[in-house]
């Protein structure tokens, strides 16, 4: 143990040696020869007890071909001894990669090979040409099961050579994902032992040389293999379990039954199609492969709330290569993705969203809220946000505390904001805002402190979404509670005419169809209930709102073209608008709302709604003696308050006065 000891220290001396002569010729490499050296040393600083310490230095990170093309003489020889002397020792899991980064050459490679004879998974990556992997048509690797190949430029031929029979004697899983450049599966014919195949977006058109494996093959993936005519060759894999087809000639998906009744052990194909998907979330997977298998899967349960379909989802490892792809390392489109993903993921499902925030996504999800990311970006990011926080209260704590809030702040404030894509943006930050505010002390406290309330009410303007309007109130809404200050800064902010223009259908612009009379009858009932908040008990505001045209509009709310949500919200923003305000309870009744509260109180209503029909009449009596009249006067009052006396068995006091007449 000591002259290996001593055979790295050596190594590090000397890697420390031409650190110094590279210095300002070569700082990048010299940058990451750093950074080996000083894994290096760190592995050293422990004592070197048995083989999994020996395996922790020679293959932490792949030290061999990372660092072989960049020694001089004197250390590779050292580094050959190391190898040597604990080659016994090694365990036979080392795993080699090559790539340009690497310094990755036939040359490298061969000599590589050489001493490495035990590795068993070899990962030869951005291969550029059939030169760079020859020297697996005669290396001696008796010991390798699996082969990774991934190509540099795919729109480049990339013919592979026939592989040894020692390298393919024992060889069960070859992946070359992505490598469009290969024509030709020929290089299997000495593979008698492969079990799966990896070729998704490879272009063969001949599956002809699989029946050399025809007794082992049990996985193909062969998605986006758009030339691919006939699946007549894999009759004879009778052990074939797994054959995903997506993206493919679509006269293929004819010929599966034909090969079922051949291939009896097929599974599912959805199961088959996530695992395919998953796989090609790879970080060394090209990168449009990577986006639509990130989209893919968003797509498998982005209708609702599949818990099914996120399930196995989840279960086949999806989270956390999907969350390695929120890097900054990644193109905009797989950042997007990617994110679109996490969020579908997580929504609504309490041990996803769990393993989400477990897996990390927290802090890379606030990075690409950063101005140098796109809008598609921006929005796909703040989703992915608000699904890890709804309802969830440990991912809310987390989220807020990373810092979250001033970023979402920002994004409310989005420039060009009559533009689609921008208002996109501002509409999901203000999702995000409101299931990080929901039932959140600190949500709350964050956003009043970001300066979030001037922001959430220029977004309740026309210019905004529906969902941004109806998030902005909400928020806006909650802030209002008991929150003294918070109401002063809504109001000088302009929040009551704002969310008085809001109930007129929502507040929304020319721009309206039927497909948003949903949104805009949340955002109605949402105003109404935010400047409940603000009048009570505040005369000024009181005074304010029905200058602004509200109780108009509230009275109009009454109506049974409204839902249900909206009458109760209406009619307890009248109740509260006309508590101890005699002017207030005069418009009130002439803008009609006493014949249209009457109403509410039948029998076909709900309780609540019936209970808030009848608090509001009360409010509208009190110390007025023509609207008691006219309340008493109204059609069907008779009636309607015999039904709700029997419901309720309780009503305000106001209404037993009325009753008595």
């Amino acid at each position: 143990m000591e002259i290996k000891v001593a055979a790295l220290e050596a190594l590090v001396v000397d890697m420390g040696a031409q650190m110094t002569a590279m210095q300002g010729a070569h700082g990048a490499q010299m940058a990451a020869m750093q950074a080996r050296m000083a894994a290096l040393e760190a592995s050293m600083a422990a004592p070197l007890a048995g083989s999994a310490s020996c395996h922790a230095v020679l293959s932490s990170p792949d030290l061999w071909l990372v660092l072989w093309p960049s020694l001089d003489r004197v250390s590779k020889v050292a580094l050959r001894g190391v190898s040597k002397g604990m080659r016994s020792q090694v365990d036979a899991s080392i795993k080699v990669v090559a790539s340009p980064a690497s310094g990755f050459s036939p040359s490298a490679l061969s000599a590589a090979l050489v001493h490495w004879h035990a590795v068993h998974d070899l990962k030869l990556l951005a291969v550029s040409g059939a030169a760079d992997l020859a020297p697996l048509a005669t290396a001696s690797l008796a010991g390798l099961t699996s082969l990774t190949v991934r190509q540099a430029d795919p729109s480049q031929v990339l013919d592979v050579p026939t592989f040894s029979s020692s390298v393919a004697a024992a060889l069960r899983v070859i992946d070359v994902s992505g490598c469009a450049g290969i024509r030709s599966v020929n290089f299997i014919c000495n593979c008698e032992q492969l079990r799966c195949l990896w070729m998704p977006g490879v272009r063969v058109s001949d599956l002809w040389p699989l029946v050399a494996c025809s007794e082992t093959l049990e996985e193909l993936w062969l998605a986006g293999s758009v030339s691919v005519k006939s699946l007549e060759p894999l009759e004879a894999c009778n052990k074939l379990r797994k054959l995903d087809l997506r993206h493919c000639y679509h006269t293929l998906y004819g010929q599966v039954e034909d090969l079922q009744l051949c291939c009896t052990q097929l599974a599912d194909p959805v199961s088959v199609e996530i695992e395919g998907l998953v796989h090609e979330l790879q970080r060394d997977i090209p990168p449009s492969m990577q986006a639509g298998a990130a989209y893919a899967l968003g797509e498998f349960c982005v209708d609702g709330e599949d818990t099914e379909m996120q399930n196995a989802i989840a279960a086949a490892g999806a989270i956390p290569s999907l969350v390695q792809l929120l890097g900054r390392d990644v193109s905009t489109e797989v950042q997007a993705a990617a994110a679109r993903a996490v969020g579908v993921l997580a929504g609504g499902h309490a041990q996803n969203q769990v393993a989400i925030a477990a897996a990390g996504a927290i802090p890379p999800l606030l990075e690409l809220l950063g101005p140098a990311s796109s809008a598609g970006v921006l929005a796909e990011a703040s989703d992915a946000l608000r699904s890890l926080a709804s309802n969830y209260a440990l991912n809310q704590a987390a989220i807020v505390a990373s810092g979250v809030i001033p970023a979402l702040v920002r994004l409310l404030e989005h420039a060009d904001d009559e533009h689609d894509a921008h208002r996109y943006v501002q509409a999901a930050a203000a999702c995000a805002m409101r299931a990080l505010a929901e039932g959140n002390a600190q949500g709350e406290a964050a956003i009043s402190a970001a300066g979030g309330i001037p922001a959430l009410v220029v977004l309740l303007r026309p210019a905004a979404w529906p969902a941004a309007q109806e998030a902005a109130s909400h928020i806006l809404r909650r802030l209002a509670v008991n929150h003294g200050q918070c109401q002063v800064a809504m109001v000088a902010a302009g929040a009551i005419p704002a969310l008085a223009k809001l109930l007129e259908r929502g507040g929304g612009g020319e721009e309206e169809d039927e497909d948003d009379d949903d949104g805009l009858a949340a955002v109605r009932v949402a105003a109404a209930y935010t400047l409940c908040d603000l009048a009570e008990g505040n005369v000024q505001r009181q005074d304010a709102i029905a200058s602004a045209g509200a109780i108009l509009t509230l009275a109009m709310m009454l109506g049974p073209e409204s839902s249900a949500d909206a009458q109760k919200a209406a009619a307890r923003a009248l109740r509260i608008l006309a508590a101890e305000n005699a002017k207030n309870q005069l418009f009130i009744a002439r803008a009609g709302a006493i014949p249209g509260l009457v109403l509410l109180l039948r029998p076909e209503s709900t309780a609540d709604l019936q209970v808030a029909a009848a608090d509001a009449l009360g409010s509208l009596a009190v110390d007025h003696a023509r609207n008691q009249v006219d309340i008493v006067a109204a059609e069907h009052f008779a009636g309607a308050l015999s039904a709700l006396v029997d419901l309720l068995g309780d009503l305000p006091i106001e209404i037993w006065e009325l009753r008595s007449r």
